[in-house]
């Protein structure tokens, strides 16, 4: 089976190179990019709470008991 050719025009492309992928495979690299984001505004939140000595640090999970 041949793969189809389609041929962009560049004033579309603007000269850029663009990819063709699944929708599928997008809708899956979407959820991982807004999971990363999510993931990563945590992280920084977490640190400026620490900066600002806002965190229990503890040496034993026992101590919440």
């Amino acid at each position: 089976m041949d793969t189809p050719i389609i041929i962009i025009p560049s004033k579309l492309s603007k000269g850029e190179e663009l990819v063709v992928v699944r929708r599928r495979d997008f809708d899956i690299f979407q959820n991982w990019r807004q999971e990363v984001k999510d993931a990563l505004a945590k992280i920084g939140r977490g640190r400026k709470e620490y900066r600002a000595q806002k965190t229990i640090s503890v040496l034993s999970p026992r101590v919440f008991r």
